[in-house]
């Protein structure tokens, strides 16, 4: 079986036309999810078990966690600077101030 080649652009992008997965998504992707929601209550009783009787503080703050970002999500973080300005600015500033690090092809 041979297979023709993927045109792709001196950028490496696909030409206008080409993909690079032609055959798109596969068919049985929302039974995967389905399947993993299937053990949604295992899960959490699993949590629920290693947040309570963990060998390892790690392991059972690990799990509180899990369960209260799940449950309440993700904390918000809030962000304090004396930059004037947005959240970009704020950024920019960070990056000015933070070495930069070389890149080495060799590593």
């Amino acid at each position: 079986m041979t297979t023709k080649p993927l045109q792709r652009s001196k950028s490496g992008q696909f030409a206008p036309g080409q993909s690079g997965n032609p055959g798109g998504r596969p068919k049985d992707e929302h039974r995967v999810g389905e399947l993993a929601r299937s053990y949604t209550l295992e899960a959490i009783e699993t949590l629920v078990d290693l947040m309570r009787h963990g060998k390892h503080e790690r392991v059972r703050g690990t799990a509180a966690q899990a369960l209260l970002d799940r449950g309440w999500g993700k904390a918000k973080v809030e962000i304090v600077s004396n930059v004037e300005g947005g959240y970009l600015e704020l950024l920019r500033a960070v990056n000015e101030r933070t070495p930069q690090r070389q890149l080495h092809a060799d590593r």
